[in-house]
């Protein structure tokens, strides 16, 4: 009687797909034959049930007809069929999806290791940097503190101790390298791997570094002045090439991003290049026209005001917005008109407002005690 495939992959029968891939590629590693410890009958019967568990419609007819291959109930019944096998590829009758035999065989045979050491460079560093309004508009300069593996002070990154030799690697003669042969199911397989004694860089220092351990590494807390441009935004991301962490004995150095986050500012509003605002009008201003002081990121600035003037009205202040970043132009500042309605008049204003209304033929209300006093 075949074994139950949920339980030869240690997984409950609810599991997903991704639950059955992970089991299959954990097992699958643990059991391949061109382990020191592998096990060829385990491996081929955690293969034959992935192989069905990761078929919707074969894990269906398992789950429909048992979990023996027996319990089919026959051909005619269209029982379940575990000959069918054809996806992947296969090799002494078992089969494989590419995607998993090929993350088991890199493992097997070192080719994993070797692109993981291929990229030498070092760890790039992300940290959001608080600006203020003004300082996004204008741009600034800013100090920042980053703890981060940098460059040993006492080797300068070489990993020997100073007035000491760096040698050739003897394990990989200086290739940073190390090549093998060895026997799988495709048979004799050239190998590389990097080398574990020098890391890939083909060098050894005679006397390691006492102070970083030969690595040419050591994390400290560095002090950096970084210029942020003018012109940056919430959200926008700067990238500070070489500063972040330095890679192993003196590969070169990651990249520092700096994201970004702007404060609010309490009379201005930013819409990309533009920075909008408003202005408050009196009720006579509007009418007849006026100059009026307005506030801008440069100061505050005269503004004409054109003769009936509407709330809502928007002057646009050119070359008064956002620098435009690398250039030296800029967006615009746009002020949106508000008139004041005034709420206390005196006696001649009132006056006034009344000949102007009877002039325009507009019917005002006004309270008794002023009627009374202005018809006297």
């Amino acid at each position: 009687m075949a074994s139950d495939y949920y339980q030869t992959l240690g997984i409950p029968k609810t599991a997903s797909a991704d639950d059955i891939k992970r089991a299959y590629r954990k097992l699958a590693h643990e059991h391949h034959p061109d382990k020191d410890k592998g096990n060829a009958d385990k491996f081929k019967e955690v293969n034959e049930a992935y192989q069905v568990l990761s078929d919707p419609q074969k894990r269906q007819q398992y789950d429909q007809y048992g979990t023996t291959f027996q319990n089919g109930g026959g051909g005619g019944r269209g029982g379940f069929d575990p000959s069918g096998f054809s996806q992947g590829f296969g090799f002494n009758g078992q089969n494989f999806e590419f995607d998993d035999a090929f993350d088991i065989f890199s493992d097997i045979f070192g080719g994993g290791q070797g692109r993981r050491q291929s990229n030498r460079r070092g760890v790039d560093l992300e940290m959001e940097i608080n600006l203020g309004f003004s300082e996004a508009v204008f741009g600034v300069e800013k100090e920042l503190s980053i703890d981060k593996k940098d460059t040993c002070a006492k080797c300068e990154g070489s990993g020997a101790e100073p007035n000491t030799k760096v040698e050739a690697c003897p394990k990989c003669h200086g290739t940073g390298q190390i090549r093998g042969m060895r026997r799988t199911i495709f048979g004799q397989v050239s190998t590389v791997v990097t080398c574990d004694r020098c890391d890939g860089t083909g060098k050894v220092p005679d006397h390691p570094c006492t102070e970083c351990k030969g690595t040419g590494t050591k994390r400290r807390v560095k002090r950096l002045k970084i210029k942020i441009p003018a012109g940056v935004d919430s959200g926008m991301r700067i990238r500070v090439s070489g500063e972040g962490e330095v890679g192993y004995r003196g590969s070169n150095a990651g990249d520092l991003y700096l994201h970004i986050s702007v404060d609010k500012h309490p009379i201005f509003t930013r819409n990309g290049l533009e920075i909008l605002s408003e202005a408050p009008v009196s009720f006579y201003q509007a009418a007849l026209g006026g100059e009026i002081e307005a506030d801008t990121v440069d100061g505050k600035v005269t503004v004409k005001v054109p003769a009936g003037t509407q709330s809502g009205k928007v002057l646009r202040l050119k070359n008064r917005g956002v620098p435009i970043m690398q250039s030296s132009r800029r967006g615009d500042h746009l002020l949106t008109v508000r008139v004041v309605t005034p709420t206390k008049l005196t006696k001649k204003e009132k006056e006034i407002f009344k000949k102007l209304a009877d002039e325009s033929g507009e019917s005002v209300n006004v309270d008794q005690g002023f009627w009374s006093r202005f018809t006297s």
